[in-house]
């Protein structure tokens, strides 16, 4: 078969497959009819479907709202357009959080997306449309963003492979903006090995040396739960068997000390960015009290957060690398909650719970670093469990390449929701 036949095939596989999916787990907000013509590329005219926030031309994204709040756009965004150029096949946009500001994949407009793995529990977000659709074999890629967490999160939930890049890396025109100085587009797919092509296309030359020696930040891994203690040490063991050279390090008071600054930076700035929104009260009752604690941040207070922020990414960065080329520490501190902890109205609702979702992975956007999130074994609920490895800034395609020879030894990324039939094909 050609080529060009296998990428028509590949795509209609795709489409067939969201639709007969998507009543049972709502991953998607539009499905395409028909796929666009594939370029020709090293994607090989593979499916990718795409976060509600971005630009198509011709079409306004909805943001997660119950309907597309801005102007129908004119260009596509460049990140949409580097996917395509490279051979990719856009079948879709995937379901999202409102304005991309809520961590367990809620939306009270629409209907929360459903983690392939358990119904019960939460499928993470605000990327939880594409981890959903990545996690139940719909398509091998699908792009998302990561404010302060919105890509890792999902991909422990959900049992998918996120990169989230470092910051600027990837053009954030045409998307939304929640926390510009926070803000990143990146993309979860079921392993590393299918993420860097498209890493290698927008680092360019700049790849950075192979990774060989990576810190466990040990005093983090203490807080967690034992389950997710024992994950880490899943992959210890498997990065261990490689020859890779483990240290320690302390990122507790790194973490601790990025914290503020982080936080103000996301309810200032996306106060600002959704003011118009604010303004005329149409916004649901739970994200319009979120967007109002950033209203009374000032310039001043902003200002001081960068400031903050700038200093960290130069001394206690440093000192928390000491001499690895990454750092090993989980996506969270706690297993994937149930959606009754996390649903707002609940009697069981519980908002520490919903903070703790990002707790581990905000100080990340905050530092404007690359990181990896790659599943590491199952709780005792035979839910998935999520590492991240974090790189010094454009380290991006060396730590993709070191997961996926990571990956390319263990199995946990390559499991698959028993509920959810797989279909068969080069794109499977």
């Amino acid at each position: 078969m050609e080529v060009a036949a296998e990428s028509e095939d590949a795509a209609r596989r795709a489409i067939a497959w969201a639709r007969q999916l998507n009543p049972q787990l709502r991953a998607f907000v539009e499905i395409f009819e028909r796929a666009a013509k594939a370029q020709s590329g090293p994607l090989g005219g593979m499916p990718f479907a795409v976060k509600d926030l971005l630009d198509v031309a011709g079409r306004a994204p909805t943001l997660g709202l119950a309907r597309a709040p801005g102007a129908i756009p004119a260009n596509t965004a460049p990140v949409v357009e580097t996917l395509r150029a490279l051979g990719g096949r856009l079948i879709g946009f995937t379901a999202m959080t409102p304005l991309a500001y809520e961590p367990s994949g809620a939306n009270a407009l629409r209907g929360r997306p459903v983690n392939p793995w358990s119904a019960d529990h939460i499928c993470g977000g605000s990327s939880s449309g594409s981890a959903v659709a990545v996690a139940a074999g719909i398509v091998p890629v699908a792009l998302g963003s990561d404010t302060g967490g919105s890509l890792r999160i999902p991909a422990q939930c959900c049992g998918v492979t996120a990169w989230k890049p470092t910051r600027d890396l990837v053009p954030l025109g045409g998307a939304m903006a929640l926390a510009p100085s926070l803000d990143t587009i990146g993309f979860l797919a079921r392993g590393a090995a299918d993420l860097i092509a498209i890493a290698e296309a927008f680092s360019g030359a700049n790849r950075g040396s192979p990774i060989t020696r990576l810190a466990v930040a040990r005093d983090v891994i203490g807080d967690c739960d034992r389950c997710i203690d024992r994950g880490v040490g899943n992959v210890e063991m498997a990065l261990q068997a490689q020859g890779i050279h483990l240290s320690e390090t302390r990122l507790a008071a790194l973490i601790a000390a990025c914290d503020a600054p982080v936080m103000t930076l996301m309810q200032g700035e996306a106060a600002r960015a959704h003011q118009a929104l604010i303004a005329t009260g149409g916004l649901p009752a739970t994200l319009a009290t979120r967007l109002g604690k950033g209203q009374s941040i000032d310039d001043t207070q902003l200002g001081e957060a960068r400031r903050l922020l700038a200093e960290l990414a130069q001394d206690a960065l440093d000192a928390a690398f000491d001499a690895a080329d990454a750092i090993l520490l989980p996506v969270m501190r706690i297993r994937t909650p149930t959606v009754a902890v996390c649903e707002p109205g609940s009697l069981t609702f519980s908002a520490r719970t919903l903070y703790e979702l990002s707790a581990l992975t905000r100080w990340v956007n905050g530092l404007g670093l690359p990181a990896i999130a790659i599943p590491c074994g199952f709780d005792h609920d035979g839910l998935p469990m999520a590492v991240q490895i974090v790189g010094r800034p454009n380290r991006d395609v060396a730590l993709l390449k070191f997961a996926a020879a990571l990956q390319s030894r263990t199995d946990w990324h390559g499991r698959t929701p028993a509920g959810i039939a797989q279909p068969t094909g080069e794109f499977a």
